[in-house]
C-alpha cells in the first residue's frame, strides 16, 4: 500500500528548467563555453548541478573556476531570474493540498538548498512536505538511487510503500533504482524518455486516489 508520495520539484512542481538553463548559460558564457539546449539537456537535465558541472567542466575542458564557484555563481542567478517569474504546473498545488490530507508527503529535488527555499517562500508550500531532501545532502546525486533512499530513511518508511512523481529520465531511474514505484508525467520529456517509469500521464487530474493505488498492480502505459 502506498502510504508515502514523494515529489521532485523542477519540472513536476515548477515549471522553470527554462530558468535553470538560461542561470546555467549565463554562468557558463563568462568563461566562453556556450550551453546549448542540447547540452543542457543531456548534461544537467534532472541532475544536480554538482555533477553536471563537474562532467562540463571535463568535457569540455573548463578551468577557469572551481565546479563550487560555478555552482554558487547559478544559484545566485536563479534566485534572481524566478523573482515574480516562478511558473507552476497547472493543478499541481491543488494535487499537493489534497495529498498531504491523506499521504505522507516528501520533496526530492537536484536544486540546491537556497533553490528550493525561494520557490519555497513563493509557493508557500514548504509545510505540506514532512522532509526536503536537496542536492546540499546527497554525495551522488539522480539517476543514483541516494537521494530517494536517503528520503524514506528520513522519513523512517520502506521504499516499497513510497511513490514518486517524476519528470525527467534521471528522476526515474533514481526512483527505480531505490526500490519505489514512479509516476512519471510528460512536462520536459517525451514519453519514450520514460518507460522506466511504472506508469506515464500527461496531466495531474489523472492521479485520483484509485488511480495511486492501483499503480501497485497497473500494467505500463500512458495514462
Amino acid at each position: 500500500m502506498i502510504t508515502t508520495i514523494i515529489f521532485d520539484m523542477n519540472g513536476v512542481i515548477t515549471d522553470d528548467e527554462d530558468i535553470h538553463e538560461l542561470a546555467t548559460q549565463q554562468v557558463f558564457e563568462k568563461v566562453g563555453l556556450e550551453i546549448t539546449p542540447e547540452i543542457y539537456r543531456e548534461f544537467c537535465l534532472g541532475r544536480t548541478d554538482a555533477s553536471a558541472f563537474k562532467d562540463l567542466a571535463v568535457k569540455f575542458e573548463v578551468r577557469h573556476q572551481s565546479v563550487d564557484h560555478f555552482i554558487a555563481e547559478k544559484s545566485v542567478q536563479y534566485q534572481e531570474l524566478v523573482k515574480g517569474n516562478l511558473k507552476v504546473y497547472p493543478g499541481v498545488i491543488e494535487l499537493i493540498n489534497q495529498l498531504y490530507q491523506k499521504y505522507t508527503l516528501a520533496l526530492t529535488t537536484s536544486s540546491t538548498f537556497e533553490e528550493v527555499q525561494a520557490v519555497m517562500n513563493q509557493l508557500k508550500i514548504g509545510t505540506r512536505f514532512k522532509t526536503i531532501v536537496c542536492a546540499n545532502d546527497v554525495t551522488y546525486g539522480k539517476p543514483d538511487p541516494e537521494p530517494y533512499i536517503m528520503t524514506a530513511e528520513r522519513l523512517q518508511v520502506d521504499c516499497a510503500s513510497c511513490l514518486v512523481i517524476e519528470d525527467s529520465e534521471n528522476g526515474v531511474q533514481s526512483a527505480k533504482a531505490a526500490g519505489m514505484k514512479c509516476i512519471a508525467i510528460t512536462n520536459t520529456e517525451k514519453a519514450n524518455k520514460l518507460t522506466l517509469a511504472d506508469h506515464i500521464i500527461t496531466n495531474y487530474s489523472e492521479l485520483t486516489e484509485p488511480f495511486i493505488q492501483n499503480t501497485l498492480t497497473r500494467t505500463k502505459g500512458i495514462g
